[in-house]
């Protein structure tokens, strides 16, 4: 299994309490799940599996919909559960053809409220996550917040709409700045995980150059971008985990940073980052 950073800690903690047995599924050189891999770590003590839909920090697209199909087949009962907080209004996301149980998504991703939801297959289990009232199905007791679940169906609704236009124009963007990026620092950039399928909008990289640390680099440039997934942001002096277990090697990942493009940038944007790094790069190297 592949799950969030948030889920991860959650089942360790169970794990390490006794309550549930935990077994990871780990990818391979390309950030990529082998699908083999996945169901030969299942076990008819299997009760659910998760997986990302697309990781948020190399963006790399996993093939939900084929692991699905070969868990069920080979164990009909598990349980298939993918986070797809990433992927809402970047591409296609549809329960039926992804042929799982749970999904769960959230709205600040794709320009929405800050809210999450989660869909269940009808007849797939579900308890409470709080006890005491019969709201929700008697679900999760307390007032609605309608305002938020409104503007959820909402965005989403437009995400759906826009769908299209919007991944061709992020892609445009991501596209150039790894174009230029490599024009302009040679062999002096990596691209991580730029092999594999990936969402349109995300781009993971490293400048191998001397006193250009990424933390440094952050710094000095006037554009907004990160290290990793901010749920990490606390390992400031550790390289991504996500990177080193994707086979990007250790210095390559110490030095990465993770941009990602919305609906409002433009090639110009994507241009500016490369000039703002040519900049930040010369700064850094006289000092």
């Amino acid at each position: 299994m592949t799950p969030s950073a948030f889920m991860q800690d959650t089942l360790l903690i169970r794990s390490l309490q006794g309550m549930i047995r935990l077994t990871e599924v780990p990818v391979n050189g390309s950030g990529c799940l082998m699908v083999e891999n996945f169901v030969a770590a299942c076990t008819p003590n299997t009760k659910l599996v998760s997986v990302m839909l697309a990781n948020n920090e190399t963006g790399v697209l996993f093939d939900v919909s084929c692991i699905s199909q070969a868990v069920k087949n080979a164990f009909p009962e598990i349980l298939v559960h993918t986070d797809a907080a990433q992927a809402i209004g970047k591409i296609p996301v549809d329960v039926e053809s992804l042929g799982v149980d749970y999904l769960t998504v959230v709205g600040h991703k794709f320009y929405g409220p800050r809210v999450g939801a989660l869909y269940h297959r009808a007849g797939a289990p579900l308890l409470p996550l709080f006890y005491g009232g019969g709201q929700e199905h008697s679900l999760r007791p307390g007032t609605q917040n309608t305002p938020m679940i409104a503007g959820l169906g909402a965005a989403a609704d437009i995400a759906s709409r826009n769908l299209y236009s919007e991944s061709c124009l992020m892609q445009q963007c991501r596209d150039h700045l790894e174009t230029r990026l490599r024009e302009t620092f040679g062999d002096k950039v990596v691209i991580n995980c730029a092999q594999s399928p990936r969402l349109p909008n995300t781009s993971n990289f490293a400048l191998l150059l001397p006193n250009c640390r990424n933390v440094d680099i952050l710094r000095e440039v006037n554009f907004t971008a990160s290290k990793g997934a901010a749920c990490h942001s606390h390992n400031t002096a550790r390289p991504s985990q996500i990177l080193l277990k994707s086979g990007v090697p250790h210095e390559v990942a110490m030095n990465s940073i993770r941009v990602s493009f919305g609906i409002k940038n433009s090639l110009e944007d994507a241009e500016f980052i490369v000039q703002d790094l040519i900049r930040a790069t010369k700064t850094l190297a006289r000092k």
